[in-house]
């Protein structure tokens, strides 16, 4: 085979290399956190809701100890793999879970 048509052979399955590792300013610039995004199914506490997000819905997670209701806003602030982790933008638009019933909660599942 020509060298050079197995140099653009290679080059054109170059994604695919294991040992490719992206730069990650690049990987920020090109997805930007720290946006708006609209709740579309509830996020309770450590579990996973969807959010509405540059147009698209996405799987999303809130570290905080609250639940969201669909259509409030909040903010992008990380993602892990394919989900987005976010947290609420104002505290009149989130239902706070009361520690006493969570704490009721766990002693019935264990």
């Amino acid at each position: 085979m020509n060298y050079s048509l197995v140099q653009s052979f290679r080059s054109f399955f170059s994604f695919a290399d294991p040992y490719y590792e992206p730069d990650p300013e690049i990987a920020y610039q090109v997805f930007d956190l720290e946006e708006i995004a609209v709740v579309c199914y509830g996020i309770r506490p450590q579990g996973v809701g969807q959010v509405e997000y540059r147009g698209r819905h996405w799987s999303a997670v809130c570290l905080e100890d609250v639940v969201l209701l669909p259509g409030t806003k909040v903010k992008v602030i990380d993602r892990y793999e394919l989900k987005l982790v976010v947290r609420p933008l104002a505290a009149s638009q989130l239902r706070t879970h009361p520690k006493k019933r969570l704490k009721s909660i766990e002693d019935d599942a264990m």
